[in-house]
């Protein structure tokens, strides 16, 4: 009997220091070691602990499958274990399995509907989907509980991007920069974002740029965003002297060597922007742009006839077939836009839609277009521009509704009923409006009341989240006005 009992007391120590051995492996993530002792198990051995341990173990050599099979064992015989089910979830988000990612999340939310990591986990799923509303809201039910969390802000910030909602996204970006200006990444998709909006954004990029640079000395992509920055504000010298850095750096992709040619083209330096024109073009022959300011550069320096010569391959590769018209149209739309020409991009995008007119999408990419607010709008110009271009995207794409989800027309519903407020308050009965191709037309207060009326409401829940973004886009302008203000003062 003294016997069998000191055997079991052996075989009991021993299933222990077993169970303390996989952990401890876990711990020092020698994964391979701790499978290789789980060959040796026996049916016995399928303790909680130690399925956790081999689980853990196939997650950290990237094998999915298996540590979900392994965790799902664990989950059988502890169904109430909520770090298994928010383990289950994220293994199954990184098979690409929504559903049960989703479901295992909820069932945690179901228990502690405050738990965090299934919030997160969730909004991240949403986001991954292209679902980004319902990312923003559960990203925004998060952030009440830490406003200043940046994490959190820029994750907002990219669905907002993501729906081309600009203004909310670039609020959302530096409020978490604000709370961590260390980040590259972060001040990139910020300093992006201002450029992409224009007017006083990107000038007031230039200092997000240099605190940036500040906390990130030497940073190659953040140098990038300067130059371009500058670039985009028309500081052609600076720019030129930036890129000419990032050249002598040894970087020499086709956007560098681009955007030095033509920063030294409209400073007036058409003798030293040939060569890097000249590499630029050599990376890429379809450039209509870089060949034409090559061919100017050359004819206004040394080589008339070899200008002569590019301005032909310009305007050769700008002869298009009927059947190319539209297209080249979109494509120099699009070429004009990324450098920073607005207007002659919005006028092109028109012409195209003019000749193409069933393809309302077209009208989509004109400037103001995902404006969410009429006080967004930083210049009159801008006001009536993107006016025109909202009313005509939105009386046409009522014509073919069926094709468009609800939130499409709640979106821009919200922002005739800003305007709508805006026209009331400075008791005007006439809103002026100009096309791209610069025809002048006018929007009555009825008119604008009639094509409120035909686009639904939007729910309540997502009103009240415009609202916020709008105070927090206020704030924001205060934040970089005061900015603004003592960079003024250091330089005075």
């Amino acid at each position: 009997m003294k016997k069998l009992l000191l055997l079991f007391c052996c075989f009991t120590l021993t299933g222990a220091a077993q169970e303390i051995s996989l952990q401890e492996l876990v711990g020092q993530r020698k994964y391979k070691e701790v499978l290789e002792q789980a060959e040796t198990l026996s049916a016995t051995d399928s303790t909680y602990t130690n399925l956790q341990a081999i689980g853990q173990a196939y997650e950290g050599l990237l094998r999915y499958p298996e540590a979900y099979r392994h965790y799902s064992m664990c989950l059988q015989m502890d169904t109430t274990n909520v770090d298994m089910r928010n383990t289950l979830g994220r293994m199954a988000v990184n098979m690409g399995r929504a559903k049960d990612a989703e479901h295992y999340f909820n069932s945690v939310l179901q228990v502690d509907t405050a738990n965090f990591y299934a919030n997160y986990q969730i909004a991240r799923l949403h986001q991954q989907l292209g679902e980004y509303e319902a990312a923003i809201e559960k990203y925004e039910f998060l952030l009440m509980n830490d406003e200043t969390n940046p994490v959190l802000l820029r994750s907002m910030g990219d669905c907002y991007t993501q729906m081309g909602d600009l203004q909310p996204a670039e609020a959302c970006y530096h409020l978490a920069y604000q709370y961590n200006k260390e980040n590259a990444s972060l001040a990139s998709a910020l300093i992006n974002t201002m450029l992409r909006i224009g007017g006083e954004s990107a000038h007031f990029a230039l200092t997000v740029c240099d605190t940036a640079l500040y906390y990130n000395p030497n940073n190659r992509q953040l140098e990038r965003n300067k130059a371009m920055t500058l670039y985009m504000n028309k500081l052609y010298p600076e720019a030129d002297s930036l890129y000419t850095q990032l050249l002598v750096e040894g970087d020499s992709t086709f956007l560098t060597l681009k955007y030095a040619g033509v920063s030294r083209y409209y400073a007036g330096q058409f003798m030293n922007a040939i060569e890097p024109l000249q590499e630029a073009y050599a990376a890429d022959t379809t450039q209509i742009d870089v060949c034409l300011l090559l061919g100017s550069s050359l004819g206004k320096t040394y080589d008339r006839k070899m200008g002569h010569a590019f301005l032909d391959k310009a305007e050769k590769n700008m002869e298009a077939l009927p059947i190319y018209v539209r297209q080249l149209l979109k494509f120099r739309a699009e070429t004009f836009r990324k450098d920073g020409n607005i207007a002659e991009s919005d006028r092109l995008y028109y012409k195209a839609w003019q000749e193409e007119p069933e393809n309302i999408a077209l009208l989509s990419h004109l400037s103001g277009i995902n404006v969410s607010r009429i006080e967004y709008y930083q210049s009159d110009v801008s006001r009536k521009k993107g006016l025109f271009a909202r009313v005509l995207y939105v009386r046409e794409a009522l014509k073919v509704a069926d094709q468009y989800k609800p939130s499409f027309f709640h979106y821009h519903r919200y922002f005739f009923e800003s305007l709508y407020n805006d026209m009331f308050f400075r008791s005007v009965s006439e809103e002026p409006m100009l096309s791209p191709d610069g025809k002048k037309s006018t929007l009555h207060l009825i008119d604008l009341r009639q094509l409120i009326n035909e686009l639904p409401e939007m729910p309540d829940k997502d009103k009240e989240r415009m609202d916020s973004n709008f105070e927090q886009h206020k704030e924001m302008q205060k934040v970089l006005e005061k900015e603004k203000k003592e960079q003024k003062e250091k330089k005075s």
